[in-house]
């Protein structure tokens, strides 16, 4: 049983309130895709050399994680407004922090700290756009929002100067987030309080097979998109693609990417799901089988535009399907973690396929093998477990 329009509609979050949480799925994630420079700015700052600089970005990832637990624990109880604003002011005070740090591991920890606060961010975003008339719009528009910033930092903190300046370079950071305070002023104080028990949220609990294996599957298709986005650098280079060139070619793959996310924003579910889906994951596995070692930079340029496509478009459409089998928006709002997850256990499992075949050939089996996982996952769930799907606001 689905909830009744009217109950829907007083107990779910308003189109203010849904634009306040893409703004904050847009601007939250800023931390998280500054870190390929940002972890190189805050090893240089303290003289740390090597593999040290791994640990900024792992401990960003696990305050991310930490911060989105809390949210997925307590969601029912937070004050979204308050929660927000102190969210906000975490991330931009330890952002800053960072630069003001005595010692490496000092700063290490204040980056963990950020993490919390954009991890917070990123599941309230979650939580409130699954919980939305049509979350398969607000995801897509949150992915769009992202690659833009992406753009933005990556060519901001380079022109801001290097480890001598970091306190410019943090001070970016926290501002760009910061604009979320007055943003975080919509927010009631819990979009989804007291929903009512019904039989619908009675019978498909956050541990129905359907809410967890189409995760599973998101998960899935996140450390296939993994696999690509790191190496697909590395194999650019290794077909003797210059340098500028393979940053070219990912700089457009990005306008590729905000593209998939809008066509995901414009079809939502008007197509059924399995055929989307399908598309998505065709394209994924398209992208990888045009990389190879006699390949040219249009090859190249085909390549990262597909798969950046894919990813734009495939994220907010499995998101989307996550949140309509999920009536508590617990595990929604854990899909951003899920994301970055899935993200770096992908290239980690590249290395399970036997070097002897060599790299090309080690990525383009984890990432097709990954993608037939997702997609299987994604077919079996969705044709054995058909749950009804709960009325939204159109507020």
């Amino acid at each position: 049983m689905a909830f009744s329009q009217q109950t829907a509609s007083t107990t779910g979050p308003t189109r203010g309130e849904v634009l306040a949480a893409i703004l904050m799925g847009g601007l939250g994630v800023t931390q998280v895709v500054a870190m390929p420079l940002l972890a190189t700015l805050i090893a240089g700052a303290f003289h740390v050399e090597g593999a040290g600089s791994g640990l900024v970005g792992l401990a960003n990832l696990l305050g991310t994680a930490v911060g989105s637990l809390f949210v997925t624990v307590w969601l029912k109880r937070l004050p979204f407004r308050l929660t927000a604003i102190l969210s906000v002011l975490l991330a931009c005070t330890a952002q800053l922090g960072v630069a003001f740090m005595p010692g490496f591991n000092e700063a290490v920890l204040m980056e963990a700290l950020a993490g919390v606060g954009a991890g917070v961010l990123l599941a309230l975003s979650a939580a409130i756009v699954g919980a939305s008339a049509n979350p398969d719009r607000g995801f897509a528009f949150i992915l769009t929002l992202q690659a833009v910033i992406a753009v933005i930092v990556l060519l901001a903190i380079p022109a801001l100067g290097g480890a001598s300046s970091f306190l410019l370079v943090a001070t970016f950071l926290a501002g760009v987030q910061a604009l979320l305070i007055p943003v975080s002023f919509a927010l009631g104080q819990n979009p989804m309080l007291a929903p009512l028990q019904n039989a619908y949220e009675q019978n498909a609990s956050t541990f129905h097979p359907a809410i967890l294996l189409k995760a599973a599957a998101y998960f899935t298709f996140s450390a296939a998109v993994g696999v690509l986005w790191v190496f697909s650098g590395i194999l650019g280079s290794m077909a003797g693609l210059a340098d500028g060139s393979i940053g070219q070619a990912l700089a457009v793959g990005n306008i590729a990417a905000i593209a998939g996310s809008l066509l995901a924003a414009i079809i939502t579910s008007r197509f059924g799901r399995i055929g989307p889906v399908l598309a998505v994951c065709l394209t994924l596995a398209l992208s990888v089988v045009l990389l190879n070692a006699q390949m040219g930079i249009v090859r190249f340029y085909a390549a990262s535009s597909l798969f950046l496509f894919a990813w734009g478009g495939g994220l907010p459409l499995l998101m989307g399907i996550v949140a309509e089998v999920d009536p508590t928006e617990r595990v929604t709002s854990l899909l951003p973690v899920l994301a970055f997850a899935g993200m770096g256990v992908g290239p980690a499992l590249v290395g399970l396929v036997p070097a002897a075949y060599g790299l090309f050939q080690q990525v383009s089996a984890t990432t097709i093998g990954l993608v037939l996982l997702a997609f299987l996952l994604f077919v079996i769930t969705h044709l054995r477990w058909s749950l009804p799907v709960q009325s939204r606001s159109t507020e």
